[in-house]
């Protein structure tokens, strides 16, 4: 459980997460092992940031490791993961190991062989059942365009 499953309603958060027991009427004695909790849920999703997301895995099926980890995939949630090879095929990505899913463009094509690169940062989206990423521009973007992408993104900005 992590920060992606909290509610932003503070009265679905009694439960939602057993490592920070923040239901009513708990005890004033465990008011800083619940403080700690939420300071190491917000230091994973911190860590999570900014290009720390370097994937793994074999041939054209990547595996991403959140340190805050996702126990469902959601619409919307954006991962800025860094290559750690060149595809040579179809890709698929699997983050938390939620399973694989098929990683494409924009357009919802496979990228090309080559066109995933050792060491290019990409911003992948849930989307559906597949996980979205503009393999153009961002890929080719120098270290500065990265920084200025991921700070608009990220709220940085």
């Amino acid at each position: 459980m992590g920060a992606f499953d909290w509610s932003q309603k503070p009265a679905g958060n009694a439960t939602a997460d057993p490592d920070v027991p923040a239901r009513d009427g708990t005890s004033a004695r465990d008011l800083p092992g619940l403080i700690r909790s939420l300071m190491a849920a917000h230091a994973a999703l911190l860590a999570d940031q900014g290009g720390a997301i370097r994937t793994g895995g074999l041939a054209n099926a990547y595996l991403a490791r959140t340190a805050s980890g996702l126990s469902a995939m959601r619409p919307g949630v954006a991962l800025l993961v860094q290559a750690d090879r060149d595809n040579t095929g179809t890709p698929t990505l699997n983050v938390d190991s939620l399973g694989a899913r098929p990683w494409r463009d924009l357009d919802g094509t496979a990228p090309p062989a080559g066109r995933i690169r050792a060491g290019a940062y990409y911003l992948a989206v849930a989307n559906g059942s597949t996980w979205t990423t503009d393999f153009g521009a961002l890929a080719r973007a120098d270290a500065e365009d990265i920084a200025i992408s991921t700070a608009l993104i990220f709220g940085g900005i």
